[in-house]
């Protein structure tokens, strides 16, 4: 076999395996993701949780929130910042794409629209936005494909639907073996990777299986957050008025 034919039969192969590859891998990153949903789903949920924000990055230097939130479906959620006194009943409720945030202090409520999701939940000055923490499903809110592995997890791209999204694309690490979601990166397309979350301590209780601790670290701003689930429960009732936007704040 001479050099053109030896250059052709290998382009011919490297696109072959390319093609197959991304044919298999786009399949695999829907049913993966498939898989994250159903084991977070639950008709309802309630948990209390201890939010940390290291301004610095320093453990010494640390302000601390107490929280308790409630959800149902994949399109409704409720929180409720109880602790400390200062911002005690400061409420913030989401159905679908509505955001409401009810300031205890003024007695005002807040829609939050377009790019201000991207702004801290609460105005507290934590890592977490609204959009990180808001309600969903990854197969529903994003066009995911693989984008390869990175030894004991797949690495899947996501590239969000909603055309407000802060991001470009995050990569989420799922870890094999588990399906456990253990690390996201999160990118802009002003300043790259922005962003990443680390959860661990993963429960199931009633069936649901969730991260107990989830870390999120700011690369721009040098900082950090830590939340952390001290209780949870799922698929009970809840009373209708957390959900209902002319009574979630009373």
């Amino acid at each position: 076999m001479n050099m053109s034919k030896q250059m052709y039969a290998a382009a011919i192969s490297i696109v072959l395996l390319l093609f197959g590859r991304g044919f298999l891998f786009a399949e695999s990153a829907d049913a993966i993701m498939a898989r994250i949903d159903a084991k977070q789903s639950a008709e309802t949920s309630q948990s209390r949780m201890i939010m940390r924000i290291y301004p610095n990055g320093y453990e010494s230097d640390v302000r601390e929130y107490h929280v308790e939130s409630f959800g149902r479906g994949e399109d409704e959620s409720y929180m409720v910042f109880v602790e400390p006194r200062s911002i005690r009943g400061l409420r913030v409720l989401e159905v679908g794409d509505d955001i409401r945030v009810y300031f205890p202090s003024t007695g005002r409520i807040r829609r939050i629209t377009g790019n201000q999701k991207s702004g801290s939940v609460g105005g507290v000055g934590g890592d977490f936005s609204y959009e990180d923490a808001g309600s969903g499903s990854y197969c529903e809110d994003y066009h995911l494909s693989m984008d390869g592995e990175d030894g004991a997890c797949w690495i899947i791209r996501g590239v969000p639907l909603d055309p407000d999204s802060t991001y470009s694309h995050v990569l989420f690490f799922v870890e094999k073996g588990t399906d456990r979601l253990v690390k996201v990166e999160y990118f802009t397309p002003e300043n790259g990777h922005t962003k990443t979350l680390n959860n661990s301590g993963f429960r199931t209780a009633q069936g649901v299986e969730m991260p107990t601790t989830m870390v999120m670290i700011n690369h721009k701003d040098s900082q950090k957050t830590i939340v952390e689930i001290t209780a949870a429960r799922y698929n009970m009732d809840i009373d209708e008025k957390y959900f209902n936007p002319n009574r979630f704040y009373r």
